[in-house]
């Protein structure tokens, strides 16, 4: 799971369901990173390391506390998340534990009860040092208290204090994280240690300790680039082992574009250079703030460590290009805004299911159908059937385009009706690679002769459910697109 399944948060996982080892591309979008997995997750890595103390459980327990598990509630009122997205342009999904009590509530609120849980580990005359967080434990068998002050994780100083009944040998076992590299120094009573192991092993202290004992290290944090595994130009940006989010603006945030590639919500950066610290340049006075610099298209981009961005649409993963890749998907891009302008021009009525005023202005109807929201985008959704009364121009041919997404977690099924009388029918699989798309269905002349409005519905068939709908335009549909 952690080596073929995680995101750089440490969470996994899309809409409930795990894909293909190794296959994270096209699952970074949308609902990902459910909290009752990393939970699970967390305790069975706890457990590992109790039977086995392996430095692997360790890193992956550091990567999903400081990255998923704190992100994962708000600060300002302790409302915990169901899922915990790791996309481009998505929010964090709060539940309201007064209306939604789901189970990512209960172990949401478990999670923050267990932050003390697996700091500290110990076996004979040996005890371990798992995680650098602001803590004492009391090692009754060998009568000692260790208190470890530190600035961690944004800082990077450390600092051990012993207090003993009597002097005792035994090992302290400090774990230098694989990301800890060159600047990486331990100190005992001032006096550096020599030799140390390299990152991603424990440094072993033996010797005969004293009461007022203490020990110093330094972690230094560097800038690097994390890739998914089936695409090296889809990127996490991290400080060490925290997670940087990409501030994009306000949680309500609107869509001009119906896709991703709208590089005013979330842009791409673009750089031959392949060290991420010569373009993403820190915030003075703000540790763990970072802005880019000359690298983004169509707009730099705030970071902030990922646990401390809430309430703000963000970004996790991002698209990386090199000039030479860029200037090709820049025709692509210049290529698809032109055809949306085309359409926008052909476009009599745009109606927008799932928000309210647009929905009372179209006189949204219908029985078992509800709101709903995915990838920040609104919809509506139903089991029996909705409809929406469009305006149309009887001087022209019609057609009517609707817009799905094609992440649907069980098959779909339904027609599409105007004024009673069936223009098509649609077919929406589940477990597909997931993007909005648009579906044209023409609509018969003698359905908007002498005709100012027609009622669009959406009809269940077969026993399933209508998918969600983002959009519903009424187009010419001979303005040469």
């Amino acid at each position: 799971m952690v080596y073929h399944h995680s995101f750089a948060t440490g969470g996994h996982g899309k809409d409930e369901y795990f894909g293909e080892p190794n296959k994270l591309n096209d699952q970074v979008d949308g609902r990902t990173a459910e909290s009752c997995n990393v939970y699970n997750m967390l305790k069975m890595t706890r457990t590992l390391f109790a039977l086995q103390p392996d430095i692997k459980y360790a890193e992956f327990q550091e990567r999903a506390l400081f990255n998923h598990v704190l992100g994962s509630i708000d600060s300002a009122d302790g409302r915990t998340c169901y899922m915990v997205p790791v996309g481009r342009g998505v929010t964090h999904e709060y539940q309201d534990m007064f209306e939604s009590f789901t189970c990512c509530v209960g172990t949401g609120m478990e999670n923050h009860a267990l932050h003390g849980d697996g700091i500290y580990y110990e076996s004979g005359d040996k005890l371990w040092v798992n995680l650098y967080t602001p803590s004492t434990v009391e090692w009754k068998t060998m009568g000692v208290k260790l208190t470890m002050e530190t600035d961690f994780p944004e800082g990077r100083t450390v600092k051990l204090k012993l207090e003993l009944k009597s002097k005792s040998k035994f090992t302290l076992a400090l774990r230098r994280p694989s990301w800890a590299k060159e600047g990486f120094t331990v100190t005992v009573n001032g006096g550096k240690v020599s030799q140390v192991p390299p990152a991603g092993s424990y440094v072993e202290l033996t010797r005969k300790w004293k009461s007022g004992d203490t020990v110093e290290l330094v972690l230094p944090k560097t800038l690097r680039e994390e890739t998914v595994p089936d695409n090296a130009r889809r990127v996490a940006l991290l400080w060490g082992p925290l997670v940087l989010a990409g501030n994009l603006g306000p949680e309500e945030w609107k869509w001009n574009r119906k896709n991703m590639d709208d590089l005013a919500v979330v842009p791409v950066f673009v750089t031959a250079d392949t060290n991420v610290a010569n373009w993403l340049k820190p915030v003075a006075g703000q540790p763990g703030a970072c802005r880019t610099e000359g690298v983004g298209r169509e707009k730099e981009v705030d970071f902030v460590p990922f646990y401390r961005l809430h309430r703000r649409t963000y970004a996790v993963y991002w698209d990386l290009f090199s000039p030479q890749e860029w200037n090709k998907r820049a025709r692509e891009i210049a290529a698809e805004r032109e055809k949306q302008h085309k359409l926008e021009l052909a476009t009599v009525a745009y109606a927008q299911p799932g928000e309210m005023q647009p929905e009372r202005d179209f006189n949204q109807q219908g029985e078992d159908s509800e709101p709903d929201r995915i990838m920040g985008r609104p919809a509506r959704r139903g089991s029996k059937w909705f409809s929406f009364d469009l305006p149309v121009d009887p001087a022209h041919p019609m057609a009517l385009v609707a817009t799905y997404y094609d992440d649907e977690w069980r098959k779909r099924t339904f027609d599409i009706l105007v004024d009673g009388q069936k223009i098509g029918e649609q077919v929406i699989q589940e477990r597909r690679t997931p993007h909005f798309f648009d579906v044209e269905y023409p609509i018969p002349a003698d359905l908007v002769n002498g005709k100012k409005k027609v009622t669009v519905r959406f009809q269940a068939t077969n026993g399933n459910e209508i998918a969600a709908v983002f959009g519903l335009r009424m187009i010419r549909a001979d303005a040469g697109r």
